[in-house]
């Protein structure tokens, strides 16, 4: 038989990891508002704003919900992967 709290748990880490991705995706769109010339210079600075407020809502109920284990685990590879960007680009200098 399942298990229900442990499938309540993944179904809630999973949802956690989709907000922070859509965090991430926010970005995209603040930048298409910024640059579209149809609307107003007022809604280019509105619009974005808000979706960046909207983000940091997803950043904060997505790491809630992911937990910190989770969230830290995904650091840890952000961290390899940006110092193996780092290490690579100073060896093409050299």
């Amino acid at each position: 038989m399942f298990n229900l709290a442990f499938l309540f748990s993944v179904i809630k880490r999973a949802f956690g990891v989709g907000l922070l991705a859509l965090n991430y995706l926010s970005y995209g769109l603040m930048i298409k508002l910024a640059a579209d010339p149809s609307l107003s210079a007022f809604e280019r600075i509105i619009y974005p704003a808000l979706i960046w407020l909207i983000g940091w809502v997803f950043v904060i109920a997505g790491i809630y919900l992911a937990g910190p284990e989770l969230v830290a685990k995904m650091k840890d590879l952000f961290l390899i992967f940006k110092n193996k960007i780092i290490n690579t680009k100073d060896d093409k200098q050299t």
